[in-house]
């Protein structure tokens, strides 16, 4: 089960944001405290954000290779580069999936990008068919992975093509409760802890039919973070609440919503 972050405020190095902290999303890797799947995020990595003086679709960089092992991540790029908008992923693959670059988060359509920490349980022969089967044609293009979260991620953007006249959490809560619909009428258990953005704000959800749900958490003092698991524990983070959505965003009060 992987590990995320969401980060949207001032402009901050990815080092400051995913290498720092005391528990850091590099830490969480090989380190993880609150996951219930796996032992550690060792299969792949990936890193997408926006440009912070130009209006453009976000960029990606994105590994197989273990976050600790790709140096020049570590010690070149994340020092490098800087953003007010960022989302990021270390993966622990689900046994039978590839460690292959297209199966490595996040996943971008035009402004958008998106991460998910979960899982559905045995895909290729679950979900697999039903998921696609509800794409447009636009959607179903953008695969280029056979994951779990690269499909959600689709249906999404599907329902937004699909339906234009939703707002991006209609979209998002559409998305959520198709797929437990047919969670459900398949005998399926899903966690579907997903955040999206187009850079201007952030949408969470934390979902699914197992016991516990996994963890995903926030706080909001100089800056917005989403995390599954808090990178300064020192700190204040509210754990966000089960079955529901979350808007977030600097001058935006953040509001839960219901799945």
């Amino acid at each position: 089960m992987c590990r995320l972050l969401a980060y949207l405020g001032p402009v901050r190095s990815l080092e400051h944001l995913i290498l720092i902290p005391e528990h850091s999303l590099l830490v969480q890797s090989y380190l993880p405290r609150e996951m219930t799947v796996g032992l550690l995020n060792a299969d792949g990595f990936g890193v997408g954000w926006y440009h912070p003086r130009q209006a453009v679709e976000p960029f990606l960089y994105r590994q197989v290779l273990p976050i600790w092992s790709d140096l020049n991540f570590t010690e070149h790029l994340a020092r490098f580069v800087e953003s007010g908008c960022v989302l990021a992923s270390v993966r622990s693959a689900t046994p039978g999936q590839a460690v292959q670059l297209s199966n490595s988060q996040p996943f971008r359509w035009g402004r958008w990008l998106g991460i998910h920490n979960g899982f559905i349980e045995n895909f290729r022969q679950s979900l697999y068919r039903p998921i696609r089967n509800r794409l447009n044609d636009l959607s179903y293009a953008l695969i280029e992975g056979t994951t779990d979260s690269e499909h959600l991620f689709a249906l999404f953007c599907s329902e937004m093509v699909s339906n234009p006249q939703l707002s991006p959490i209609m979209a998002l809560r559409q998305t959520l409760r198709i797929v437990l619909e047919l969670a459900e009428a398949n005998g399926v258990r899903v966690a579907l802890n997903m955040v999206v953005t187009d850079g201007n704000y952030l949408l969470a959800a934390r979902c699914g039919n197992p016991e516990p749900i996994p963890t995903l958490y926030w706080q909001n003092p100089g800056g917005v973070q989403i995390a599954s698991e808090p990178f300064n524990p020192q700190e204040k983070w509210e754990l966000m609440k089960e079955n529901s959505l979350l808007l977030i965003g600097p001058g935006i009060e953040p509001q839960y919503f219901p799945i």
